[in-house]
């Protein structure tokens, strides 16, 4: 996913042949004398032969990694993948030995080490720690993508993804985004605020881009201004599409359903029935929002966003959408998206056959529509 760093990389690669037995053992020693001298111990510790797991994950040193991962065709990642299914006991490293080996010289072992490391605060602090220091891009992705669902738990690792929002590395600033757009984040301090300041202002249109479509899984209405001025223009149009599907995940957020702001879903409503429409407006990816048949939707997650949603009315919904099925000037898979919505909505055989209605079957342009409201007549 990112594009390594020609230097660093070339850095990081010296040493990274697999070790003999012994070596293993004088690494692992010198690791920790590194350790207990910053710890403020006088006297380090005698140094066990390492066990399996931490065998394992060492040889990681002969192993890179491809975009933020560590190359699954690695036969020590395989190896180690092996160890990891036939283990019955635990497959966590301790605090102590997950420290030593987040500073290793090899990636792929830094990375292993802190998936390894367990889940409790201490842990992943110490991951912070050593990530807020890493400067390969890749295995910054990779402890971003490790705490991505402890920011509203441990508040060192909210304040790491928001920083890592302002790396200097896109693929960095894609990761966070990810990460901080997941549910577990709604209630992070500054997380709408920092959506907001990349859409407008990321110079890199990819990161603008993700972060209006992702911002809106947030649910917050801090960031309504920004979708109304966003999707007031449809110059840009892969961000106003971007921007639009912000705006659905801000009041349907499938397949979760756990969003359900009245404000994003009143401006959906309103940018659909601006007219003129355009091969780009609406967007097409936003007119299947309700076509729950083939999106496999969880009843029950439905059901209950409705409950939380009455403001939500199918019949207005169907109405704008039957008027972009109606208006030639939207693209054609605009108004074949919308049709899927339709049935998922709970339209008539009566209100499907309607919508043939000003459409020529001898048109080849017509053709894909006529056929899509056939195939939806006869499930």
């Amino acid at each position: 996913m990112v594009k390594q760093l020609g230097v660093l990389c070339a850095v990081l690669a010296l040493g990274a042949c697999t070790k003999t037995d012994d070596s293993f053992e004088r690494e692992v020693a010198a690791h920790k004398v590194v350790e207990a001298r910053h710890s403020g111990a006088t006297t380090p510790t005698a140094v066990a032969p390492p066990g399996t797991l931490e065998r394992r994950v060492l040889d990681l040193a002969s192993c890179s990694l491809e975009g933020y991962q560590i190359a699954a065709t690695c036969p020590a990642m395989r190896a180690l993948t092996t160890e990891l299914s036939s283990r019955g006991g635990s497959k966590e490293l301790s605090l102590a030995l997950g420290r030593t080996l987040l500073v290793h010289r090899s990636p792929a072992v830094r990375v292993e080490a802190a998936k390894l490391m367990g889940g409790d605060v201490a842990s992943r602090r110490t991951i912070v720690e050593t990530a807020r220091r890493e400067l390969l891009p890749g295995a910054r992705q990779a402890f971003i993508e490790i705490l991505a669902t402890d920011g509203a738990s441990v508040p060192a690792v909210a304040t790491f993804l928001l920083e890592s929002a302002s790396h200097p590395d896109p693929q960095v600033r894609l990761q966070a985004l990810a990460a901080l757009t997941t549910g577990a984040h709604r209630s992070v301090p500054g997380a709408a605020d920092t959506l907001i300041a990349l859409v407008e202002r990321d110079p890199d249109p990819t990161v603008r881009r993700t972060a209006c479509a992702l911002g809106g899984k947030l649910g917050s209405d801090a960031l309504i201004p920004l979708y109304e001025k966003m999707t007031a223009r449809t110059d840009d149009a892969e961000l106003y599409t971007a921007c639009m599907e912000g705006v659905v995940a801000m009041f349907h957020n499938a397949p979760s359903f756990d969003t359900a702001s009245e404000a994003a879903y009143r401006l959906f409503l309103a940018r659909l029935s601006a007219q003129p429409r355009t091969e780009h407006t609406p967007p097409w990816s936003v007119m299947s929002t309700f076509c729950y048949y083939s999106h496999g939707a969880d009843l029950d997650k439905l059901a209950a966003w409705k409950a939380r949603a009455p403001w939500f009315d199918a019949a207005a919904v169907k109405a704008v959408i039957t008027s972009v099925i109606a208006d030639r000037q939207a693209s054609w898979m605009a108004r074949s998206a919308a049709v899927e919505s339709l049935v998922g909505l709970g339209a008539s055989k009566d209100e499907l056959a309607a919508l043939k209605l000003g459409y020529n079957p001898k048109d080849a342009g017509d053709r894909p529509l006529l056929e899509k409201i056939d195939s939806a007549l006869g499930q």
